[in-house]
């Protein structure tokens, strides 16, 4: 192999080959930009191009071997029925263990050219030893499986590789293998996003529905595991956000957690987000709680992916990184200002000429149309506004198309589920659409499934794509390189997203156009030169770098620089701070202690002690509620010992008056105008009253839709077109319908499911601790959770169905489910099934999720 990796560096080195790989580049860029006279090689260029590819595909360096499969895909549009290409680009795929390029090679081209034998004996010898468990017939990829060979073998392990590496698929294999353990552990794992959460959940489910069954697992999405189905013992498989995990942690009587899978664990190191700390915290109280449990940390493009052992006190030798891809992602700069393009590879620029035709002008989405004619399209925006009006754009451009039996009954899923005048049903009516982060996660697997099967070709999106939702594109289209506000994409962002250019199976490479016109300039090109991403996760940099703020927030003074992203991130650290320093005397050893210890601030660590010894709050709930301000916390806890009950009123009883009430009784007791912009004014309390009435008790999306519109328009109330520019509300006018359609789906994503539950969340946990289980009543975070009062229509929702469909099923099929002593102990699938319209949307998600 030394003389192999030396003839690697003398091709790297020489010209002929460099000048014969820039012709490649060419020939891959003519074909994607449709030019009609095109650059060709001689017969003595492809032998030697082919030959220098064979020989780095032979190397253990990953730029070797990335170089090797670039040159094959590249010629493959030109060359696909050329005898030599045919043989070499087959041996060439099969050295690289690439078995989804060998197919595509095969299925596509109709290349069943024959291997030298010693080479056919590697290939299925490779074939047989690389098979994925229980993997109908997937084999993995040699990196994958030498990163599934060291996974396996470890009780602790952070890797990471390209988004496109198929990370996901990676860790499915492991779960597999695991729950087959004797004796076996539940296994949980973090994903950022809920709608990660279902993305993971279909599937586990979908392909791990004999395993789950033969081992005894159950797959559940919520810290609610007390409405299990049945009184048999099950093992479980959790998939929950930060959030979610904390609040499972938060219970004494939950099922132990022996593995613990970290996925998108570079999100620990996002520093614009408080999420990145309650990721950390997370973890860490897993490990406080459960001991040396088996802990896994995946992340794409990062270059020490041993940070993450390290900062949790783990074996930081376990750890893997690659650069090597399966697919070939090429990555265009194309400037539409002066028909200008340049590739980048290997952190080398290299200019196309005449790759645009010059007398051509093309406007942003003329150009999109013209590159991503007849192929799977995904435009980045950079807000969900920006995003929106891109597709409205678009739409304005393009005719209907003829619609399939699937898009026909697909816009007239989101009439009924959304609202007939739903910007989506026009532009599915011309194969077009948009997808963002709060998007309802129905119409979310809707777009997912109906792009998968290519039924809609242009997908605009925001930064939804970087939390690792699972939409392969064989374009993706980045039109503005920020991240939901001003900042530009940072370098593991930028090239997250370019990973997802490429599907395996379906093609050997993926298109990245990074497009300037003029609406938008990119002010630097740097994001292109792939240099090493060194990540600090955010809880370490804090403390590295602002420990006079956190002293600060510690003292309850007023921190004056910085955003207020940042503030809410410090005050986080110092009550995660105060909390670790009542466990001093414990087994655990707390990272952030550990750390200030290190640097000898034993001051620091003194002063957080002493804010919170003398508390008479439980420390219990001063742990799982880091987020909400402590001196708030003890305040909030005297008034319930005090009044010995609870402020809540209980199922007939809450209706919009009394949920007011309680709002109102919260807004004073939490201090809602100091601390939270969203809850701060008192009026804006009525609109949110009247929205958790309808939505805790049963009414459906499209339901509050159609009430909110018409209440808006006879009541002449404002609507907010712009940046604080408003207009009266006319339910004639389809953009005020959207507005408003956007505006509640934000609200019951964010301010009911995720602001107002957390201080639910914490008032129960409260009133548990002071008057007991028998007397709390019903946790009002649940019923926000789950949009009901009903523990059946929640128990749905705890096996994977979504709130809509568990509502239908509850009103309408209340037969097909299995009830004992009022509680829900199984579903009829084939009787349902059945009974349901095979063309709905509840009808896919039963076939699909149970």
């Amino acid at each position: 192999m030394k003389l192999i990796e030396k003839l690697v560096e003398d091709i790297f080195q020489d010209n002929y080959f460099n000048s014969l790989f820039s012709k490649c580049l060419l020939i891959n860029a003519e074909n994607i930009f449709k030019l009609e006279e095109k650059t060709d090689l001689s017969l003595k260029e492809l032998k030697d191009i082919l030959r220098f590819a064979d020989i780095l595909s032979n190397s253990n360096n990953s730029i070797a071997r990335n170089k090797s499969y670039q040159i094959a895909s590249a010629l493959n549009h030109t060359y696909s029925n050329n005898e030599i290409y045919r043989t070499i680009s087959k041996a060439i795929f099969s050295k690289l263990g690439n078995f989804p390029a060998i197919n595509y090679l095969e299925s596509k081209n109709n290349n069943f050219a024959t291997l030298p034998l010693l080479r056919e004996i590697e290939v299925e010898s490779k074939k047989l030893i690389q098979e994925a468990p229980d993997g109908n017939g997937l084999v993995f990829t040699d990196t994958q499986f030498k990163l599934f060979n060291k996974l396996s073998n470890s009780v602790e392990f952070s890797f990471s590789g390209p988004t496109s590496m198929g990370k996901s698929f990676i860790i499915k294999s492991f779960i597999k293998k695991v729950i087959k353990n004797s004796p076996p552990e539940n296994i949980v794992i973090i994903v950022p996003t809920r709608a990660l959460i279902n993305q993971f959940f279909s599937d586990l489910r979908t392909e791990l529905e004999e395993q789950l069954e033969l081992y005894r697992y159950k797959i559940f999405i919520n810290s609610n595991v007390s409405e299990n189905l049945t009184k048999e013992r099950f093992n479980y498989i959790f998939i929950l956000t930060p959030e979610r995990l904390l609040s499972y942690l938060s219970e004494d009587k939950k099922p132990p957690i022996g593995f613990l899978f970290i996925d998108e664990a570079h999100k620990l190191a996002n520093e614009k987000d408080s999420r990145s700390v309650t990721t950390y915290s997370a973890i860490e109280k897993v490990q406080k709680k459960f001991g040396n449990i088996k802990l896994y940390f995946s992340s794409p493009n990062v270059s020490n992916p041993e940070i993450f052992l390290e900062l949790f006190n783990r074996n930081k030798l376990n750890s893997f990184k690659t650069n090597e891809s399966p697919v070939s992602q090429n990555i265009y700069f194309v400037n539409l200002e002066n028909n200008e393009v340049e590739t980048y590879y290997n952190n080398n620029s290299v200019p196309l000429d005449k790759v645009l035709k010059s007398k051509q002008n093309y406007e942003l989405l003329d150009f999109v149309q013209f590159i991503g004619d007849g192929k799977n399209n995904l435009i980045y925006c950079y807000s969900k506004r920006n995003t929106i009006n891109k597709t409205i754009k678009l739409a304005e451009k393009i005719q209907k198309i003829e619609l399939s039996k699937e898009l026909s009954q697909a816009i007239k899923n989101i009439k009924e589920y959304i609202h007939p005048d739903y910007y989506l049903v026009d532009f599915l009516e011309k194969g077009i659409a948009y997808h963002y982060g709060r998007l309802p996660q129905l119409i979310r697997n809707l777009i997912e499934e109906l792009y998968q099967k290519e039924e809609i070709r242009y997908v605009f999106c925001t930064s939804t794509l970087l939390e690792g939702v699972n939409m392969p594109t064989q374009n993706i289209f980045i039109i503005d390189n920020r991240s939901g506000s001003k900042t530009p994409l940072s370098q593991i962002d930028f090239w997250n997203l370019s990973g997802r250019a490429g599907r395996l199976t379906r093609e050997l490479e993926g298109n990245i156009f990074c497009v300037q016109y003029d609406e938008f300039k990119w002010e630097s090109k740097d994001v292109f030169i792939k240099k090493e991403i060194t990540l600090t996760p955010t809880v370490l940099t804090k403390i590295d770098r602002n420990l006079k703020r956190i002293e600060k927030a510690l003292k309850n003074e007023e921190i004056k620089s910085g955003s207020e992203t940042e503030k809410e991130i410090l005050k986080y650290i110092a009550n995660i701070l105060k909390v670790d320093t009542l466990e001093t005397n414990s087994n655990y050893k707390s990272p952030i202690i550990e750390k200030l210890i290190e640097k000898n601030k034993h001051k620091i660590i003194e002063l957080a002690k002493n804010k919170v010894e003398n508390y008479q709050l439980p420390k219990s709930i001063l742990k799982f509620n880091q987020t909400i301000d402590f001196d708030i916390q003890e305040s909030v806890y005297k008034t319930v010992q005090k009044s010995k009950k609870s402020i809540l009123p209980r199922g007939n009883e809450i209706k919009y008056e009394s949920i007011l009430k309680v709002l109102l009784q919260f807004h004073t007791l939490y201090s809602w105008d100091k601390t939270e912009k969203k809850l701060s004014n008192k009026n804006s309390l009525k609109y949110y009253s009247v929205l958790i009435n309808q939505w805790i008790n049963g009414f459906s999306l499209s339901q509050i839709i159609s009430q909110s519109i018409e209440w808006n328009h006879d009541n002449k109330n404002n609507i907010e077109i712009d940046f604080r520019e408003y207009e009266v509300f006319n339910k004639s006018n389809r953009k005020h319908i959207n507005l408003l359609i956007e505006k509640i789906i934000d609200d019951i994503e964010y301010v009911l499911r995720f602001l107002l539950e957390k201080y639910f969340n914490h008032y129960y946990q409260i009133l548990l601790s002071v008057i007991g289980e028998e007397k709390t009543g019903d946790n009002w975070a649940t019923l926000l959770e789950y949009g009901t009062q009903n523990p059946l229509i929640i128990a749905l929702q705890n096996i994977g169905i979504s709130r809509n469909t568990a509502l239908k099923l509850f009103k309408e099929h209340r037969s097909s489910l299995i009830i004992e002593d009022n509680k829900l102990v199984g579903v009829k699938k084939s009787l349902l099934l059945k009974e349901l319209k095979s063309t709905s949307l509840e009808y896919e998600e039963i076939k699909r999720n149970l």
